[in-house]
């Protein structure tokens, strides 16, 4: 069944997918120098076990021994066939699949949800088309142009479109025949007392919203029409559509956040746009809800560092406030910084009012760490020039300040102290009383910064590459010299070929000899350069994966010496029969002795002896 699927469609789904992004919705993943860690799905793991190498789009649990690809991976996870793996994962990021590739790939996925996320789909386009295209949209395209100024690109780039009153998306949906329970179940109608349904988004401009793998599931629509009393609406939550987990353009952006380690989060789509006009192509917006919980360990997986951009007025400072605090509870391996713009204006009007530059600039340069943000929001609504006032506002700094590192404490009092004239010994005075005093705990309380998952303990098969514990903790020269070897062999079409040429040769191990076999029809399938991941998928056995997995750990870096392939033969060839016969010998020996076999022992004891004697010269 596989064969259907043609390899170069293949290698486009492997080249679009990234194992970290799908992995990373069934797990929370942390960035542990070039891989990725975490608890794995397939077991109840305390300890997180299960290791992504995103360089070589891989996975591998030390505990249960599941590895491979991430078509591997959704098989296993999904109860997937290769061919449907493939094929979901190609939907996911809304790659094209020609009848031809599907044809026979029976998919066990459910069929309404299936036809409400192609529906999604084809909504968009048709949205994007009605706006760029048609008489119908030029209106509120010439809105975006002349007063929100987005130029086409942008506008193609971020899948925005226009929904006019004549229910286009419902006549489509007639004219192919789309039953009334998937157009009901899509959220993308409404219907009236009659029961008659209309586009929900009519007369809207209007942005996808999608998953992270870049699937439509939503729209966010803004009335054309300036006297329309409800200047905005969202897709209603449902099944495949839940606010408090989906990150507006994070789809587009992970990536660059990722190569950067930085993310900043915006209250409104068009901000993120401006910030993507301006350069920062890290934006992601929460779909008009607060940052939840899901949405910190969400941007963990990919970031280090997270910059808030909220307005400047109270509801954004508070946003800010309560965001930060999220933050510190479930990513305290992420820095935070809040962002200041400039005259209390959002991202999009600084750039459509003082231009892309002051908007990268402001988005580069006004970083404030956590407590500077906070000892400022102090200060709103208080007059300080009242003494009352400008003592409560000092006791709400204290409370800020008490939770500070030495150097942020030092900064702020002497700032207070400048601005306002009182001693900056007085301030310390009552900065140290407020840190005595069991006060109630604030609001605000500093991280600990502590590594969420213990590190692998020097020495462990972490480090040595060898994989399960159980599986390979007593590995003898032998066998780590067929496991040399065969990993030059699927490195190295040359050393297979000098293998196979040596007379007499087979590996002592069946699991070898089966992997020289498939590797021989692998190279013949696929020349080039070695793709793990894909070699992975072509053997789609797994326990030869984990076998694999741990082989590539230990010797995949090693480089291919000539000597050193002719120490492995010798190894196999001659040391592996010789040890075995030693091995026979010894037990031959015992019991001859205890036969008191005197005549039986003495032969024996001098074939052991040569032998010995042989291998000592060699």
């Amino acid at each position: 069944m596989a064969n259907r699927i043609p390899e170069t469609f293949i290698a486009e789904v492997r080249q679009k997918v990234n194992i970290v992004d799908v992995i990373g919705q069934y797990t929370d993943l942390v960035k542990r120098g070039r891989q990725w860690n975490g608890s794995c799905p397939f077991h109840d793991d305390r300890h997180p076990s299960l290791f992504v190498e995103e360089n070589k789009q891989v996975f591998n649990c030390f505990s249960c021994g599941r590895s491979g690809s991430v078509f591997s991976f959704l098989m296993e996870k999904e109860g997937l066939s290769y061919p449907e793996a493939i094929l979901s994962l190609a939907e996911s990021v809304e790659m094209h699949v020609d009848s031809s590739i599907s044809a026979g790939v029976t998919r066990q996925v459910d069929g309404t949800t299936q036809a409400i996320y192609q529906l999604h789909t084809a909504a968009q386009r048709l949205y994007q088309h009605i706006l760029l295209n048609t008489t119908s949209g030029e209106q509120a395209l010439a809105y975006l142009h002349d007063k929100r100024q987005l130029t086409d690109d942008i506008i193609k780039n971020f899948g925005i479109g226009f929904v006019p009153e004549d229910n286009a998306l419902l006549s489509y949906a007639h004219d192919q025949n789309i039953s009334r329970e998937v157009l009901q179940a899509s959220e993308l109608f409404i219907s009236n007392d009659q029961g008659e349904l209309r586009d929900r988004f009519s007369d809207r401009i209007v942005w996808p919203i999608k998953t992270e793998r870049g699937q439509v599931i939503g729209f966010s629509g803004r009335a054309r029409n300036a006297n329309n009393s409800i200047k905005y609406m969202n897709s209603p939550e449902s099944p495949f559509f839940t606010k408090g987990k989906i990150l507006y353009n994070f789809d587009r952006a992970k990536n660059q956040i990722r190569q950067t380690n930085t993310v900043m989060i915006f209250e409104g789509f068009m901000d993120v746009i401006a910030a993507d006009m301006a350069e920062n192509p890290i934006g992601v917006a929460t779909m008009g809800t607060a940052l939840t919980r899901e949405h910190v360990k969400q941007l963990a997986r990919v970031a280090q560092r997270i910059l808030l951009v909220y307005d400047g007025d109270v509801a954004g400072q508070n946003a800010a406030r309560r965001s930060i605090d999220l933050i510190h509870e479930y990513a305290q391996n992420v820095d935070i910084g809040v962002i200041h713009l400039p005259d209390n204006l959002d991202p999009d009007e600084v750039r459509i009012q003082l231009g892309l530059l002051a908007l990268k600039q402001a988005l580069e340069q006004n970083i404030q760490t956590p407590v500077e943000f906070l000892v400022n929001t102090a200060r709103v609504g208080k007059n300080l020039s009242n003494q009352v006032q400008y003592l409560a506002f000092l006791q709400e700094v204290m409370q800020i300040l008490k939770v500070a590192s030495p150097v942020e404490q030092d900064i702020q009092l002497m700032r207070i102290a400048n601005e306002f004239g009182t001693s900056k010994q007085a301030l310390q005075a009552q900065l140290q009383q407020s840190i005595d005093q069991k006060a109630s705990k604030s609001s605000y309380s500093q991280p600990t910064y502590s590594t969420l998952i213990e590190p692998p303990v020097s020495g462990s098969d972490y480090d040595s590459g060898l994989g399960q514990t159980n599986v390979n903790q007593n590995i003898t020269q032998v066998e780590q010299a067929e496991r040399a070897l065969i990993m030059a062999m699927i490195k190295s079409p040359q050393v297979m070929l000098q293998v196979k040429e040596t007379t007499g040769f087979a590996f002592v191990h069946s699991d070898y000899q089966l992997l020289m076999m498939l590797t021989n029809i692998y190279q013949a399938q696929h020349p080039g350069n070695f793709d793990l991941a894909q070699y992975m998928d072509f053997i789609q056995k797994p326990e030869l994966n984990q076998k694999i997995m741990a082989i590539e750990r230990a010797y995949g870096e090693l480089a291919i010496e000539k000597e050193a392939i002719n120490d492995y033969l010798r190894m196999i060839m001659y040391d592996a029969p010789v040890d075995a016969r030693i091995r026979q010998l010894q037990q031959l020996i015992d019991a001859a002795k205890q036969q008191h076999d005197d005549a039986k022992l003495l032969q024996l004891m001098t074939e052991l002896i040569n032998i010995k004697k042989k291998q000592s010269q060699l």
